[in-house]
């Protein structure tokens, strides 16, 4: 295999949306400022698949049954079968080892670096490089605001970690890391589509003309992940019927079903219901929306922030493991609302648009936080690393 420049490896994984979106934010960010090398994106359960011990038993992969899950909210299972899934790592651990360094010595020309982009094989992907590309920096990017130890994001003995809040670096000392392995970005990867200059006045002016809807109109922007939700339905249903004059704008993502049930909710309620499905225009949506409800994914948080867009978030036993310290973060710094049930968020929505110093001391709250490059700022660090690695044979 011949690369004309030089590469960095990156691992994700397709569960949930926010790795990949991670992962493409990186591409896009690196083809953007044209650096001298480039991202190769390897979808980390594809290259295992032959190990894959769940698609033998239910013939789903990892990603297929976690997104299953997720859709359809089985979410009080995730921490028992994220204790059996690291008991089988543990079991399996030099099968897959093996596995990924022989996947690594057949590209013939050694990668740069190596990133992670997603958690619980960070272990697997640092021993499987020490054996097949001994000396090549691997590291890993944090893309929760805070890990779910052990063995979830941080593993002793990398080479970097990029983490996006203070709770994570503290972390990652705590696992043994270096100081000087341990760099905190100002927040959570964004696509640069989140980071384009634009008006925002315009934007959002042409956004909501193209959903129907005035400038004057309260927008409510309801979205759960790259797979959508069950609950999408029941708030725009509870949100619609919360006030006559609110408007409700749903991304239902990659979840025709969703689409469909959502497209008749909107021949009751016209043109206050604007429907989408998978879009990358996620960031117009939320400069043209008053405020967001949203499951806590740290994606959708961090997005959402940067956009000064305040947020109702659902937080109970059912938020997923490692999205229950988001809650506590967005209301401990008060950038947001948290319900313990979704049927409670449309009162909640009310009570805040409806209290001017609270919402006021909100949005005051997002002004205050220190403006997020870190896509840019994990280019810059990468750069570095690919440089001090020179070229390898």
């Amino acid at each position: 295999m011949v690369h004309d420049r030089a590469r960095v490896l990156l691992f994700y994984v397709d569960a949930g949306g926010g790795h990949r979106n991670a992962a493409h934010a990186l591409r896009a960010a690196a083809e953007e400022r044209g650096m001298p090398w480039q991202f190769e994106l390897v979808n980390f359960q594809s290259l295992v698949a032959p190990l894959d011990f769940t698609r033998r038993l239910t013939g789903h992969s990892v990603e297929e049954l976690y997104n299953l899950l997720l859709r359809r909210e089985w979410t009080l299972t995730l921490v028992p079968l994220l204790h059996l899934l690291h008991g089988v790592i543990r079991l399996r651990y030099r099968a897959l080892v093996a596995h990924v360094a022989r996947y690594l010595s057949a590209q013939g020309s050694a990668p740069a670096a190596v990133l992670s982009v997603f958690p619980n094989f960070n272990a697997v992907i640092r021993d499987a490089c020490r054996c097949a590309l001994p000396g090549v920096p691997v590291g890993v990017l944090v893309t929760d605001l805070a890990d779910f130890p052990p063995h979830f994001w941080i593993e002793p003995r990398l080479d970097y970690v990029l983490v996006g809040s203070e709770e994570a670096e503290v972390q990652a000392r705590a696992a043994g890391l270096a100081a000087d392995v341990v760099t905190r970005l100002s927040g959570m990867v964004l696509h640069p589509r989140f980071h384009a200059s634009h008006d925002a006045g315009q934007v959002r002016t042409a956004m909501r003309a193209e959903m129907g809807f005035a400038d004057d109109d309260l927008v409510v922007l309801l979205l759960f992940g790259g797979k959508g939700s069950p609950e999408i339905l029941h708030l725009a249903k509870g949100l619609l019927a919360e006030s006559p004059s609110w408007r409700v704008a749903a991304i239902c993502g990659d979840n025709p079903a969703l689409v469909t049930r959502l497209q008749g909710l909107k021949q009751t309620h016209g043109t206050r219901l604007h429907v989408a499905g998978f879009t990358s225009r996620v960031a117009d949506y939320m400069r043209a929306s008053n405020l967001l409800v949203t499951k806590p994914g740290p994606g959708s948080l961090s997005e959402a922030w940067h956009c000064g867009l305040p947020v109702v978030v659902g937080g109970n036993r059912q938020t997923i493991p490692q999205e229950r310290f988001n809650v506590r973060y967005l209301v401990e710094r008060e950038l947001g609302v948290a319900v313990r049930a979704w049927r409670d968020a449309p009162a909640a929505v009310r009570a805040l648009i409806s209290d001017a110093d609270r919402l006021q001391r909100v949005h005051r709250n997002l002004g205050r936080l220190a403006p997020n490059r870190a896509v840019y700022e994990a280019l810059e660090l990468l750069d570095a690393r690919v440089r001090d690695s020179g070229p390898r044979p």
